[in-house]
Parts: C-alpha cells; structure tokens; sequence
C-alpha cells in the first residue's frame, strides 16, 4: 500500500497538488480526472521525477520520498511513455522482455511474454527481427 499525506507541488503560482492524502492500494489500475488535475504530476513524484515541496509517501511503510529511482523500480514504480520505443536490432521477444527488467524478479518471464504477444496477435513475429517486422508489415 502506498500512503500518501500532506503532499504538494507547486511549480511557481501553481499547485497541481495541494496537500493530497490519499491511500492506493494494489492493484492500482488508473487514475482518473479531468485535464489539471494532478495525476501526472502525481505519477512524476511517485517515480522520483518530480519533487514535492511539502508531503510524505509511504510504500509498506518505507518512506519513498528519501529512495533513489533505482529503489522506486524495484517497487514497481516507474515512469513509461506513450511514444512507440522499440530496439530495431532486437527480436520481437526480446524488446517485450526489456519491458519486465524493472520487476523484482523474473520468474515467470517467459510465460508473461508468450501471454503479451499471443495477446496482441504477433506470436508468429516472436523470433522476427523488429527491424524486418516493421518494414514487411508497412508493404
């Protein structure tokens, strides 16, 4: 469980988050609010990007605010994007498998990454070069 208390940013005149308590317990599957509201200031300061000018986070009682990011990804805490980064020179398989290296541990890869791409129809394109894949499926 994360717990949140007292939280704020402020980026000049603006406080996107003023004094937020809030509990987020597993699993946290989205946030939702209008345009402003501060969820992906709240994001930011979850995975180190941003840094609260007042508050406390605690994850299982360990403060979050005090961890490197490195500490956060272990806890599953991370910024992704919604820009398409994929490695050219890599097989399908293994830019999925980039995607799970923050997890605390691995097991299970492999059935996780079958599961993904059976999921999203490109089971055949496993063993295909990124690289080939893009250009044969642009034809």
């Amino acid at each position: 469980m994360i717990r949140i208390s007292g939280l704020t940013v402020q980026f000049g005149g603006v406080r996107p988050l003023d004094d937020l308590d809030a509990e987020l317990d597993a699993p946290i599957i989205g946030l939702v609010g209008p345009n402003g509201a501060g969820k992906t200031t709240l994001v930011k300061v979850l995975s180190g990007l941003v840094t609260p000018v007042s508050g406390r986070i605690e994850i299982e009682g360990s403060n979050l605010l005090a961890m490197s990011p490195a500490a956060r990804v272990r806890w599953g805490l991370r910024r992704t994007f919604q820009t398409e980064q994929i490695v050219d020179d890599l097989m399908t398989w293994d830019n999925v498998l980039a995607v799970l290296d923050h997890l605390p541990t691995s097991s299970g890869a492999e059935a996780q990454v079958a599961t993904a791409l059976a999921y999203v129809n490109l089971g055949k394109a496993a063993t295909r070069m990124v690289r080939t894949s893009i250009s044969s499926s642009a034809a």
